[in-house]
């Protein structure tokens, strides 16, 4: 196997490791809140330590690579990883928790925005388009990380041995493949933090927006379902399923479909396909046709993100590492969005949440036919 496969290789399990790291944390977190005896309000400033240590870290993840490389940062948040996993299953007390959740969100942080620098730095070596697909690995890592769980506990293992399985998948994977992690990574021309301006901010915004619709499915779908459109409980997953099952599939054919008949052609055309499946959840009353929405949605936002990150890989207007770090803190919005439509929903319905969510889904398209007009998007 050539060196380049084998990093090649090795940057998508450091995506699958990210998607399987993020799921592993939500599956402890029922059995932490039982067995710390967490209420509600105390467990959604738990949740929020998490999306805190991850936006701080991100600030300076592009000058961390810029300094260190890929590899170390990466190899480092690897290992460290499972050991925060299994402390948050041994932590006495409160205090601990929102400690260990602070670093665990440092470290995906860390991971998040490094990762894409390494993609990034793969797809210029290869030379064609590869992020849609290394995306696609994040996904499935997702799902891996869900089924892992649902599998072991099937079979009446604790949470504490699921999770120790789990940390030492994790464990397994980053020691063989980290080796082969890219060392070097793009400097920056600058040791000051820099905020994005022009195309890199317009870039940022529309990663940001993308995250918040993607975090308003993720963490809103099944209960608009049970209490706007009655849909049973026995069935309020569904459409959160096939919304990521859609995102992954159309992934794995972006980088191809890209390649032959451009980006802005996709994303052009695959937005209003979403912005169509939000318009049907909010109109529909079918049960199928409301899962069909989904789909739609998936489908719609697959590949926004993934494409916006080989248009950085790109540009010349500022170092990589920088370009990264400024859109991939558009992660904020899967951690505002929950928030933001929980409160509107408080004040009005899910119905003016779910209003609010399209509404920006055009301003996103909007965003996005005039940025992706830029010579090096094509």
């Amino acid at each position: 196997m050539t060196t380049t496969k084998r990093q090649l290789n090795a940057a998508r399990s450091f995506y699958f490791l990210g998607g399987f790291g993020f799921t592993t944390w939500a599956a402890i977190i029922p059995f932490l809140k039982q067995r710390l005896a967490i209420p509600d309000d105390d467990l959604g400033l738990l949740l929020l330590c998490l999306g805190l240590g991850a936006l701080m870290m991100m600030v300076f993840a592009g000058k961390i690579a810029s300094r260190y490389g890929c590899r170390r940062p990466l190899t480092v948040a690897g290992v460290l990883l499972p050991l925060v996993f299994l402390g948050l299953c041994l932590v006495p007390s409160y205090m601990g928790a929102v400690c260990l959740a602070l670093l665990l969100g440092a470290l995906l942080g860390l991971m998040d925005v490094v990762v894409n620098i390494n993609g990034i730095m793969m797809e210029r070596l290869v030379k064609k388009r590869i992020m849609s697909g290394l995306h696609a690995l994040w996904s499935l890592g997702n799902f891996a990380g869900a089924a892992c769980f649902s599998v072991l506990l099937h079979f009446r293992l604790s949470d504490r041995m699921t999770t120790l399985v789990s940390s030492l998948l994790i464990l397994v994977l980053v020691l063989y493949f980290s080796p082969h992690l890219m060392r070097q990574s793009e400097k920056s021309t600058s040791a000051r933090l820099h905020l994005p301006r022009g195309p890199i901010l317009m870039v940022s915004l529309i990663c940001t927006l993308s995250f918040l619709i993607e975090g308003s499915i993720n963490d809103w779908s099944g209960i608009f379902m049970t209490t706007e459109k009655a849909v049973p409980m026995s069935q309020s997953s569904l459409g959160l399923t096939l919304f990521t099952a859609s995102v992954f599939v159309v992934r794995l054919f972006g980088d191809a479909l890209a390649s032959h008949i451009g980006a802005r052609q996709i994303l052009l055309a695959s937005l209003p396909i979403a912005c169509l499946g939000f318009c049907g959840l909010l109109a529909g009353t079918s049960p199928w046709l409301l899962f069909s929405c989904y789909i739609c949605i998936g489908v719609g936002c697959a590949n926004t993100v993934p494409l916006f990150y080989s248009f950085l890989g790109r540009q010349r207007l500022v170092p990589v590492t920088e370009a990264i770090a400024a859109s991939t803190i558009g992660y904020a919005g899967i951690l505002v969005a929950p928030a933001v439509l929980g409160y509107i929903a408080s004040y009005s319905s899910l119905y003016a949440s779910f209003a609010l969510v399209t509404a920006l889904l055009v301003v996103m398209y909007v965003m996005v036919w005039h940025i992706t007009c830029h010579r090096e998007f094509q």
